[in-house]
């Protein structure tokens, strides 16, 4: 069976909060012509920044979350601001999140949050060379605390489940593929 893409009939905002609208939209099927609507969440890319110091240590960052109402560790990441290129995301949540720069940031390519839902994309990137050189600047719903974690710990930490954060996981996966020279950069 060849595929087609379904047809988008139009679409109705359902709710709005300052991180997200739920859109409404209204599909037809090209295979049997029913007509669905469907819930699609519109929310900014993300960035997730792998973050090396000069010292062989991971910058990870620990902070509450919401939704699972408890701490998680994590890479320094953020949502891209409009008009913003990803990669100024990653060097400004770097920054804000830890007081860390770096020497060099590499693009290791997006993933697709959830794209049965999500419309966005998220982007992993590689900090080379970081160094502290400031204090963390945080919004007021942040209380970080900066975690230092020699590389090879790392994904003993996802392993044991010390890491959960999915999207982490995937960065960290690339970041790997990336040490491992089985990332493909032409693609990212």
């Amino acid at each position: 069976m060849v595929l087609a893409p379904w047809i988008l009939l139009g679409k109705a905002l359902g709710y709005q909060t300052r991180i997200f609208r739920l859109v409404l939209e209204r599909w037809r099927s090209p295979r049997t012509g029913e007509e669905a609507t469907y819930s699609v969440i519109d929310s900014p890319d993300w960035v997730n920044v792998v973050a090396l110091d000069t010292l062989g240590n991971m910058v990870l960052i620990r902070q509450f979350r919401f939704g699972s109402a408890q701490f998680t560790l994590e890479t320094p990441g953020g949502m891209v601001d409009p008009g913003e290129l990803p990669s100024l995301t990653a060097e400004r949540e770097l920054y804000e999140e830890s007081g860390y720069r770096a020497e060099r940031i590499i693009d290791l390519g997006y993933a697709e949050p959830n794209p049965a839902i999500f419309n966005n994309k998220v982007h992993m990137f590689l900090a080379q060379g970081c160094e502290r050189v400031g204090h963390q600047v945080l919004d007021a719903g942040e209380d970080i605390e900066v975690v230092l974690v020699p590389v090879p710990e790392v994904l003993n930490m996802v392993r044991t489940g010390q890491i959960t954060h999915a999207l982490v996981a995937v960065a960290l996966q690339r970041y790997q593929l990336y040490a491992a020279g089985q990332l493909d950069l032409s693609k990212a």
